[in-house]
């Protein structure tokens, strides 16, 4: 009668433990079920550690290159590029933020709309590391698919990550048209109206005048800042032959700048024609065959009176 009594509380006992188990299993298979469909960290890097990035889209491909600090174009075009466009780029892609996990192993890319034309981002580090997203068709109003080479796994992103990059080069090259302040200038060479004119700064205090016999001192100065805070508008061409040259007025210029700096360095900028009712100039800069365009500025008040005076007389003594 004493071992019937212990029979069934051991029993119940082991049931109890049974079931405990396999509760417990079952609570573990869902767990690990929801983490697998989280998105995943696939990469973190710090942005001092990118030192390229390609983007292409339809067929047409950007390449940037870290050099020391600064970033230069190297395809389609060797240039200058936008530090700061660059940094934003590599500060939403360091570490891709995914949304929802929407297929692993996909059977068929182009469902969410991914091909070989579609736009695509690479990131390569010092180390050699790459790192790949490629942009699919909208999975709503705020979210893009997109598609990771590394995972083999669809996701969804916010839009404004893709959003600012395009293959179109103006938004990734340098816009400044000089880089310089002209605090560092040695000297400036203007050539106007065919009369070359030579200026030396006067150091004040905390700040830099130009004076000249021969040209307006309010404008002079003015066209010293304007250069040195003026930014491209938009790039025509980087294959400028001499016709194309002629064309936009670089046969006969309006304007031709030569600062040189203290470092020894030498910045050219030449405006050729000038239109008023466009508000642009056309420029080439440092001898380039790249012609762009920047804001318009009038030149008309750069001569002092008395030498357009002086200049007209000898212009009738000639003929």
């Amino acid at each position: 009668m004493k071992r019937k009594g212990w029979f069934i509380p051991i029993l119940i006992f082991f049931i109890s433990i049974s079931g405990l188990v396999f509760y417990q299993k079952r609570q573990d298979a869902h767990s690990y079920a929801a983490q697998a469909n989280l998105p995943p960290i696939l990469w973190s890097e710090s942005p001092a550690d990118i030192n390229q990035v390609i983007f292409s889209e339809y067929g047409h491909e950007v390449q940037a290159l870290r050099s020391s600090r600064d970033w230069e174009l190297s395809k389609p075009i060797s240039s200058k590029a936008d530090n700061l466009f660059i940094y934003n780029i590599i500060l939403s892609f360091k570490e891709p933020s995914f949304d929802t996990v929407i297929d692993i192993d996909p059977v068929n890319l182009r469902d969410y709309g991914i091909d070989e034309l579609s736009p695509t981002l690479k990131l390569y580090t010092k180390d050699n590391e790459s790192y790949e997203l490629i942009r699919g068709n909208f999975a709503d109003a705020l979210h893009y698919y997109v598609y990771s080479p590394m995972s083999n796994t669809i996701y969804t992103m916010q839009k404004s990550a893709f959003e600012n990059i395009h293959s179109d080069l103006t938004m990734w090259r340098d816009k400044d048209l000089l880089a310089f302040n002209k605090k560092d200038i040695q000297n400036i060479e203007l050539t106007y109206n065919n009369v070359l004119h030579t200026i030396t700064p006067t150091r004040l205090a905390d700040s830099v005048s130009f004076k000249s016999e021969t040209l307006d001192e309010k404008t002079l100065n003015h066209l010293v800042d304007f250069l040195e805070s003026c930014t491209i508008k938009d790039f025509i061409t980087d294959t400028a032959d001499s016709s194309l040259l002629n064309a936009y007025g670089f046969s006969t210029p309006d304007l031709k700048v030569k600062i040189a700096l203290k470092s020894g360095q030498s910045l050219v900028t030449v405006i050729g024609k000038s239109l008023k009712e466009e508000n642009l100039c056309y420029v080439v800069i440092n001898h380039s065959s790249s012609i762009a365009t920047i804001p318009y500025f009038d030149l008309s008040q750069l001569l002092k009176p008395e030498s357009l005076e002086k200049l007209s007389s000898e212009s009738l003594t000639t003929k």
